[in-house]
């Protein structure tokens, strides 16, 4: 998880909780599934969304593009949107 302090969609309320549930909302059904490889051992898992909980509004407005961008009626596959991610952190130098 982020050094920052960060709110949990479990322990979100009023308007953070909302933001949330329409982002995880707007999401494929592919991405509902937690990526096994980043839990820690506490049992908590990295989020980037939730990295972004002190902003609501922010959070709202980024990851609803990216929903936006990744959606089923976008010409690329999930696998090749992986892909060019995978590229681009690789050419970052970026283990994320």
């Amino acid at each position: 998880m982020t050094w920052i302090r960060t709110i949990p969609p479990a322990e979100a309320e009023g308007e953070l909780k909302q933001i949330y549930e329409t982002l995880y909302g707007m999401y494929p059904e592919e991405y509902h599934t937690p990526n096994e490889v980043l839990r820690r051992p506490d049992g908590s898992l990295d989020s980037i969304v939730q990295a972004h909980s002190l902003l609501p509004k922010a959070m709202l407005h980024t990851f609803s593009a990216h929903a936006t961008l990744i959606g089923p009626d976008m010409p690329l596959t999930r696998r090749q949107q992986e892909m060019i991610a995978t590229a681009v952190s690789a050419q970052n130098r970026c283990f994320y």
